[in-house]
């Protein structure tokens, strides 16, 4: 380059001085003669430059160009003022002139020493092989110039001498302007690089605070030694270290806890040597204190002038996150725990049926996967019938609304169940909410007792959220990824653009309430919907608008960030919604819910338990479950409270105290609920009323009680008949052969009246034995107690008053007459001795319906339509602790010589033969209330007369009769009876040897059989039998109790015509004329 100078300035020189020489000898005639060569020279002249800048591009083109054309401007001017080459010049005698043309020619020589070789290269385009030659003759014609400019001079120094000092005090003058322009230039570089520095220094401010005054943004710096280097205020407050404090302390020994501390060290290693970036994650970090803390954390590598490493650490707190995370987990675990410990199965449905949530404890019969229900259709997943079932109760709950409840049977792979299903929509919202519960075995318990009863930079570009940087002209400075992938803009374009053109490119008609913060100058955290006009993003967002100032409190910009808060308002709607499924299920929860914290006391209860302790809510939090039970029962809790933390799930029955006083059985069915560390967080008790249960199965026992009593009373009854049969048979026939005035004929007759006493006592024990009425049929139980008033009125003492308060118009009901006076008579001797000293008698029937709620409170019977009939007393009353066992057979509270327990069992008998209900109501010294419901029936009344025996002719017999019996003592007396009227008789002990006298004889008319027999026949089966072998048979049977009624429809007929044990030889006779008689 310095070389390439040098000699573009020589040839300046050369061309310069040989144009004033050649102006000297402007009139030279030699110099006329050779202008044409020195033209042709210099043009070589200009190849030569030409080449030359085409090799060395350093050359200043411009400069080589502007001597060239000088050059050629002095050598124009020379020529064209000369004379004739031939003619020698006179004037060159001065010696400065010659100094001056000698210079020039030195400068040649001097080019010519240097440059040779370089100009030599330059050549080699033009050339070509004879490159050495044309630079040589170059240089040969430059040198001629030089020699003839140089006699010009002498001839003409003296006239221009003078011209040639005003030339040289002229490039003096131009050398002095070329330094001052050069200082000048060198000043003003000078200042242009100190304003850089100062600009560099403010820009490093600017950002320095930004990371200052960020308070939500936790930004720290290290050296490759992990000591902090940086520190911000939000670092501060996250970790409780001061900057002061930090500074210069090991990452390590700050924040980082013990566990961590060799992975950090090593991963920072790698990043520093191997390039091996960290990745941002969520990781738990330490305070000053020692607390954990949660945060998401970005680091970001950048290097010094000098390539020293630096590592800066943007962490953001995670805490209240992890806190809205913690209390949605807390609602649905309570809300699971809700679910496992209900019996119940909840479906939440769109109004078209498709389940949303599924919830089912997985102990529970009817437990299947939720994938097996989600998004399906309930009338698709369920049988044909049951889905139009559900349609229909479906379609009410969404026009009506309310709750509608229904019962459906599905058969399940261990057998049948029955469930209850209540449906409502809810509230506030299109959505259904179905609750099934298995009611099978409530069911099976009712049934069974009615049975039994009938049977930043790189750092900012880690958030989400868009962060900007705006400068006092509200110019955009800074932004990160997140805000150009929101205005769509790159960096290159959106710098240095006014925010509002980007934010609002169409120019708002009044500014919004961001520009309005962000002119004013404020520091505001605004909160913008998605439909907010001036909200850029279509999502409801958060702008924070923050001032960035100095040291003197003077504004330098404007930081500003755009927080995205859809994720944040659907955590919050789905937590809404949780809590409002939750608060629904709760309240609507059957059993009562009891929520208590970790100090026993209580945190939250139901609607269902403030109903059924009697409290309200805010009367019950706050307090134990000892406030609400007596001494007995506070350590039944006690005992269960000391199992909180060993035992999750808790099952015991306790009795609580209701407001009033009184005492609830109740079953605890409790949960204890862990926090995340493992610590109580708090029990939830699932509380059932056991009131109806206890009394249901105080009801079942007693009912079960009654039953065996029955069972046995009437396996007594008949063996009783059957001595009894014998007994009255012989009597009678004893009777029948002593004459009339024989003495012992009075023995006879008073044993025959005690027998006869003791069948009526069996009768009334078989009373309350059997199972169903024998001649039941529609009455009216006014006309009964009507055609009954001459026997009421000798059946009480002169001192009793009776009073009859009948209805006007009673529903009737199918009974067997004979029962209800039975049991009207025991009813009405009951009252009068219970009303020694008189009293008053009220008899009274009335239409009555039962409805749910009575029927709730007495689980015996059934809801609807039935005659009540009740007999009152003003006597002396029963006492409350035997009111429950006045109807159990032989119970009694008179001497023993005056009464056998056997009133009321009949009575009770009676009424649950009838399918109705017996209750009893008294008061000590007030007087007794003993009810019978009978149900309505809506056939008409039937009044057959009854014929006695006495009024009917028996007649001698004729045919032959085939009787069964195992007692062989009634079989000889049923022959004697038989033969001594004329009927030829055959006999069996068991239906086998009946059935082959049957094949074997033909002459058989009727077949009179009792109905119990040993060997595995009873008396319906063989009368079944015999009647489909032989269609034209009799058939009669007898039984003093039958425990097994007919079983079938084709045996009923059999049971109608029963002739009851002990009977007499002329009920014999008569019934069996009446048979042989009959179609």
């Amino acid at each position: 380059m310095i070389v390439t100078l040098i000699v573009v300035a020589a040839m300046a020189i050369l061309a310069a001085s040989s144009a004033v020489a050649l102006r000297i000898a402007n009139k030279s005639a030699p110099l006329i003669d050779a202008s044409m060569e020195v033209k042709y020279e210099l043009s070589l002249f200009h190849l030569w430059f030409e080449e030359l800048v085409q090799q060395d591009p350093t050359v200043d083109k411009e400069q080589v160009w502007q001597h060239l054309n000088q050059a050629r401007w002095y050598a124009n001017t020379m020529l064209q003022g000369g004379e004739s080459s031939h003619v020698k010049f006179q004037a060159l005698d001065d010696p400065a002139l010659r100094s001056m043309i000698r210079n020039t020619l030195d400068q040649i020589d001097r080019l010519e020493a240097v440059g040779l070789a370089r100009l030599k290269r330059a050549q080699s385009s033009l050339a070509g092989s004879n490159q050495d030659q044309l630079f040589d003759k170059v240089f040969a014609e430059v040198l001629k110039i030089a020699d003839d400019v140089e006699t010009a001079v002498y001839r003409n120094m003296a006239t221009q001498i003078r011209q040639f000092e005003r030339l040289v005090y002229i490039l003096g003058a131009v050398v002095m302007l070329v330094g001052l322009a050069g200082g000048i230039l060198f000043f003003l570089i000078e200042r242009r690089r100190r304003s850089d520095y100062t600009l560099l220094q403010e820009s490093e401010t600017r950002f320095r605070r930004l990371f200052e005054n960020t308070a939500a943004i936790s930004v720290q710096g290290y050296d490759r030694n992990r000591r902090v280097i940086y520190w911000n205020p939000a670092s501060e407050a996250l970790y409780g270290f001061t900057a002061d404090e930090a500074i210069g302390q090991q990452l390590e020994d700050l924040i980082i806890p013990g566990e961590m501390r060799e992975g950090m060290i090593a991963a920072i290693d790698a990043w520093i040597d191997d390039g091996t970036e960290i990745p941002s994650s969520e990781i738990t970090l330490r305070r000053a204190d020692g607390s954990p803390i949660q945060v998401f954390s970005n680091h970001v590598m950048l290097r010094t002038h000098n390539n020293e490493p630096e590592m800066y650490c943007i962490d953001i707190d995670l805490t209240e996150r992890k806190r809205a995370e913690a209390q949605a987990r807390q609602h649905e675990l309570v809300l699971n725990s809700v679910f496992q410990a209900l019996p119940d199965l909840f479906f939440l449905m769109d109004q078209d049926g498709t389940i949303r949530d599924y919830r089912a404890p997985q102990a529970a019969d009817l437990y299947v996967p939720p994938e097996t229900f989600l998004g399906k259709r309930m009338q698709d997943v369920l049988p044909p019938t049951l889905a139009a079932q559900f349609n229909e109760n479906r379609a009410v709950v969404s026009e009506r609304g309310g709750l509608t409840t229904y019962e459906y049977t599905l058969e399940l792979p261990h057998g049948l169940r029955l469930f209850e299903a209540r449906l409502s929509q809810l509230p506030d919202s299109p959505q259904l909410i179905a609750v099934i519960r298995d009611i099978t075995e409530r069911r099976r318990a009712e049934e069974a007792l009615a049975k039994s009863a009938q049977e930043w930079t790189h750092a900012m570009d880690f958030f989400e959220d868009a962060i900007y940087l705006i400068d006092l002209d509200d110019k955009l400075v800074r932004a990160n990824q997140a805000f150009y992938k929101l205005t769509g803009l790159t960096p290159e374009l959106a710098i240095g653009m006014e925010i509002t053109s980007i934010i609002h490119p169409q120019k708002e008609a009044e500014p919004c309430p961001v520009c309005a913060a962000r002119i004013a100058r404020s520091d505001k955290y605004i909160t913008m919907e998605a439909n907010h006009p001036h909200n850029p993003t279509g999502r409801p967002i958060e702008v924070m608008v923050r001032t960035i100032r100095d040291d003197t409190g003077s504004p330098l910009g404007v930081l500003m960030g755009m927080h995205d808060l859809t994720r944040a308002r659907q955590a919050q709607q789905a937590l809404r919604e949780s809590e409002e499924r939750y608060r629904t299920i709760f309240e609507g929860a059957p059993e009562g819910v009891w929520l208590i914290g970790p100090d026993h006391r209580t945190l939250e209860v139901n609607q269902r338990l403030c109903e059924m302790l009697g409290y309200r809510a805010d009367e019950m939090i706050g307090r134990t479950p000892l406030d609400f039970a007596d001494e007995e029962n506070q350590k039944i809790f006690r005992g269960q409270a000391a199992k909180i933390e060993t035992t999750d799930r808790r099952n015991y029955e306790v009795e609580l105290r209701h407001r009033d006083g009184h005492n609830i059985p109740a079953h605890f069915n409790a949960i204890t609920l862990h926090t995340d560390k493992g610590g109580v967080l708090a029990s939830v008790a699932f509380v059932t009323d056991l009131t109806e249960q206890k009394i249901t199965e105080q009801a079942l026992r007693r009912a079960q009680k009654m039953d065996a009593i029955g069972q046995l009373t009437g396996g007594i009854a008949h063996d009783f008949n059957n001595l009894l049969g014998i007994i009255i048979g012989n009597l009678d026939f004893l009777k029948r052969l002593l004459p009339e005035d024989d003495k012992s004929l009075k023995r006879v007759e008073s044993a025959s009246k005690a027998a006869l006493r003791a069948a009526d006592l069996t009768r009334q024990l078989l009373g309350f034995s059997r199972k169903q009425a024998q001649e039941a049929r529609p009455t009216n139980i006014n006309q009964v107690i009507r055609d009954m008033d001459s026997l009421i009125a000798r059946s009480v003492t002169p001192e009793v008053e009776v009073e009859l308060q009948l209805a006007d118009h009673p529903w009737l009901t199918r009974i067997d007459p004979g029962d209800l006076e039975d049991a009207l008579l025991n009813l009405i001797l009951n009252a009068r001795d219970a009303m020694p000293q008189g009293g008053k008698l009220t008899i009274e029937t009335a239409n009555k319906r039962l409805d749910k709620t009575y029927a709730g409170l007495n689980p015996a019977i059934t809801p609807g339509d039935y005659l009540q009939l009740a007999v009152s007393d003003t006597g002396s009353g029963i006492p409350k602790e035997i009111l429950e066992q006045i109807f159990e057979p032989f119970f009694t509270t008179k001497p023993s010589d005056k009464g056998t327990g056997l009133g009321l069992s009949m009575v009770y008998g009676f009424a649950r033969r009838s399918n109705g209900y017996v209750k009893a109501y008294s008061e000590p010294g007030i007087g007794t209330t003993i009810r019978i419901y009978l149900p309505r029936s809506i056939e008409k009344s039937e009044m057959i007369p009854q014929t006695s025996i006495s009024e009917t002719r028996l007649t001698p017999g004729h045919g032959t009769i085939l009787v069964v019996d195992d007692e062989d003592n009634l079989l000889d007396l049923a022959r004697d009876y038989l033969e001594e009227t004329g009927y030829k008789v055959h006999t069996a002990t068991r239906a086998t040897e009946a059935l082959a006298l049957l094949e074997s004889e033909d002459d058989i008319n009727l077949l009179f059989s009792d109905v119990v027999m040993p060997g595995g026949m009873n008396g319906y089966e063989l009368a079944e039998q015999a009647y489909k072998l032989y269609p034209n048979l009799k058939i009669l049977l007898t039984s003093g109790f039958t425990k097994k009624v007919a079983a079938r429809h084709s045996q009923a007929h059999f049971a109608a015509n029963l002739l009851s044990k002990p009977y007499s030889r002329d009920d014999l006779i008569k019934r069996i004329q009446d048979v042989l008689d009959g179609e």
